[in-house]
């Protein structure tokens, strides 16, 4: 399969690094199944065996806002509406077991989205930053 045109990484600045690594290795690594391949001071890398890679590094402690020039939010495919609901389930209890990571938001649980394609079903939720992040179960779009 040809690479031009696919994704190969994004890389998120966050206010604090430390909870940064420990939310993105929880949704990357424990939900997602990529694996953490760098940590350095300045990056956190994790990579799936296709070859994305999601990196964080410390950024400022401005907040983030999806109505900013930049990033509106980041989405992930998920297999199937089931493995959504379980991954629902798994961010509910993270989120409640992690009250100090402030802003870890449920925005809207898993449901059919028809306005964004037949079959679209997702759930959407924020980052301790802000950052709106998306499950995303796209039948119609592969």
């Amino acid at each position: 399969m040809p690479k031009t045109g696919t994704f190969s990484h994004i890389s998120l600045s966050v206010s604090d690094y430390d909870n940064g690594k420990k939310y993105y290795n929880f949704l990357l690594a424990d939900l997602l199944g990529y694996k953490k391949v760098m940590e350095h001071p300045y990056y956190t890398m994790w990579t799936l065996s296709s070859g994305e890679c999601v990196c964080i590094s410390p950024g400022n402690k401005t907040p983030h806002h999806k109505q900013n020039p930049g990033l509106h939010h980041l989405a992930f495919n998920v297999g199937t509406h089931e493995e959504i609901d379980q991954f629902y389930e798994k961010i509910v209890k993270f989120h409640e077991e992690n009250k100090d990571l402030t802003g870890c938001t449920i925005l809207d649980k898993p449901a059919l989205y028809p306005q964004y394609g037949e079959g679209y079903y997702a759930v959407f939720f924020t980052d301790s930053d802000n950052i709106k992040l998306e499950l995303a179960y796209t039948p119609n779009y592969h």
